[in-house]
């Protein structure tokens, strides 16, 4: 009892005229590093430095000087690193700072025990075998299993090794692939983004398809060379869901973090409202996938069993004024996950897991929105985009009521 019957998805929105103000971190006579910070932590094999001090003294990064400034004394030089704790001093006159940055190895797990493993013949890199943590997966999804060998001779010599894995009684042959890494997205800076090919290293990969729920367990893999073997389980189990008992995840944060899939390392999407409710259609460890795509930390929801997906339809849309704000407000049966898309000039909110039936749209005239277009996105979502009047800043909150 107590909670609400019907639900409304409100998008506030506020439009200035007027340009962008800008705060510096720093007087410019001070010695400032705006990046990387203290502790920082990379797999790249060298790290630039953006800062900035007085122009009329130089800058010294351990001892040596930075010859290329701005006029205003901005910096930006690129030094090289070495595996492990890295030690930056910057000085300029009285003035100094101390930063660390850590260089892990491009392949998590390749330590000097794993090499001196790998020493007596191919071996497993530690860490490498999946699934790395607790997997739940749809009937009849692709469950794409994995390991990382190190030191695994050429076919052509004849001794190749072979990686199978055994999962609920299925064992599966897994393919040789090319261990190929991509550098940190600040790698971009350094011009060293491109893909490298780590030739000591080889990724075998597989999957199967299981159609029916069931607890499948932990996926136990083979390395087998010159008639030798390694056996090594995976550190994480795998789940097959039901297909007729769902899952419902219910977001509780305010808002909640959803990511383009299971970890900190995925980029944002769109923030879900709190009360937001979906279908848990996967799980990685502590996350959960929800059936519009994106993932979330269990933490931040509430889970309930059901046998009916959240679905809504819409039909009309209104708008007010509140305290200098446009409030639109779309009304919907259940709070579904949102997305929204932005651009200098416009912004799009999408409805997922929600039918459109809208024949009539009421907007009061509003200094910052021009109009307001939607569009069926087949076949279960809705797009709704406000189209903002001239050259002006903008900006919107988000929220079910």
């Amino acid at each position: 009892m107590g909670k609400p019957l019907s639900w409304a998805v409100a998008v506030s929105l506020m439009g200035t005229m007027g340009a962008v103000s800008m705060v510096s971190p720093a007087s410019a006579s001070e010695l400032f590093v705006a990046y990387p910070p203290d502790n920082h932590e990379t797999v790249s094999d060298r790290i630039f430095f953006i800062g900035t001090a007085d122009p009329s003294a130089p800058v010294l990064i351990n001892g040596q000087v930075i010859e290329q400034r701005s006029r205003t004394g901005h910096f930006a030089p690129t030094l090289p690193l070495d595996l492990g704790e890295n030690v930056f001093t910057l000085t300029q006159g009285d003035e100094t700072l101390t930063l660390r940055v850590i260089r892990q190895p491009s392949t998590p797990g390749l330590t000097a025990d794993a090499l001196a493993a790998a020493a007596s013949g191919p071996a497993f890199v530690p860490g490498s075998l999946l699934p790395a943590s607790n997997l739940a997966l749809q009937p009849g999804e692709r469950v794409c299993l994995g390991a990382t060998v190190l030191g695994v001779p050429t076919a052509a010599s004849g001794t190749a090794a072979q990686v199978a894995v055994t999962l609920a009684g299925q064992t599966l042959t897994l393919e040789p692939q090319n261990a190929v890494d991509l550098p940190p997205n600040s790698a971009v800076l350094t011009n060293q983004n491109l893909p490298q090919v780590n030739s000591s290293l080889t990724r075998y990969e597989g999957c199967l398809t299981f159609q029916t729920s069931a607890q499948l367990g932990t996926p136990v893999y083979r390395l087998t060379h010159s008639g030798q073997s390694r056996v090594e389980s995976a550190p994480g189990a795998v789940e097959i869901l039901s297909s007729s008992r769902l899952q419902v995840a219910e977001v509780t944060a305010d808002p909640g973090t959803a990511r383009t899939g299971p970890s900190t390392d995925y980029s944002r999407l769109t923030p879900l409202p709190q009360g937001t409710r979906a279908v848990v259609t996967g799980r990685e460890g502590d996350w959960l996938r929800l059936d519009y795509g994106g993932w979330i930390r269990a933490a931040e929801t509430r889970l309930s069993s059901s046998t009916v997906p959240p679905r809504s339809t819409i039909r009309s849309v209104t708008s007010r004024q509140v305290d200098g704000w446009t409030e639109v407000l779309f009304p919907l049966q259940v709070p579904v996950p949102v997305s929204i898309h932005q651009t200098a000039s416009s912004l799009a909110l999408t409805l997922h897991n929600t039918t459109p039936q809208t024949d009539t749209i009421f907007f009061s005239n509003d200094p910052a929105v021009e109009r307001l277009d939607w569009r069926p996105l087949l076949p279960d979502k809705a797009e709704y985009t406000f189209q903002f009047r001239g050259d002006q800043q903008w900006g919107y909150k988000l929220r079910y009521e």
